[in-house]
């Protein structure tokens, strides 16, 4: 499985920024980068010598939601955990499905961002949406 790592990520976050907009605070735009260091262990975590997150799905969550959730950039979360995990889910062949109505992705953003929607909400979401390339 290949995960994203910390200049990926930042890498997102700038590149959002830059062309949608916002606030951008040189050199990362970090807010609370210590969340970002924590995301990045916890996505690949283990417990009791199994996966934390098992599936590509779980993963893919719980990128979007830590950074939307945790503020790691003073601006552009809510993109960028969005593109994070459609990023990671592209490097292991999978993508958000063609049938879902853009609609429905943008307002599970904002009910995320809104703090409407939990960790576990956000897994079932991103496992009833997500699927292998074909």
């Amino acid at each position: 499985m290949t995960y994203l790592d910390k200049e990926d990520i930042t890498y997102i976050n700038q590149r959002t920024v830059a062309e949608h907009g916002g606030n951008f605070m040189p050199p990362y735009n970090f807010l609370h980068e210590e969340n970002l260091d924590y995301l990045l262990e916890a996505v690949q975590a283990d417990m009791f010598d199994e996966p934390l997150y098992p599936t590509i799905t779980d993963k893919a969550a719980v990128y979007c939601y830590n950074i939307i959730c945790n503020h790691i950039f003073s601006d552009g979360n809510k993109r960028t955990g969005l593109e994070a995990a459609l990023a990671f889910l592209k490097l292991n062949g999978h993508r958000i499905s063609r049938e879902l109505p853009k609609d429905d992705l943008y307002d599970f953003i904002l009910i995320v961002a809104s703090g409407q929607s939990s960790l576990d909400e956000c897994r079932e979401w991103f496992a009833a949406n997500v699927v292998p390339f074909a």
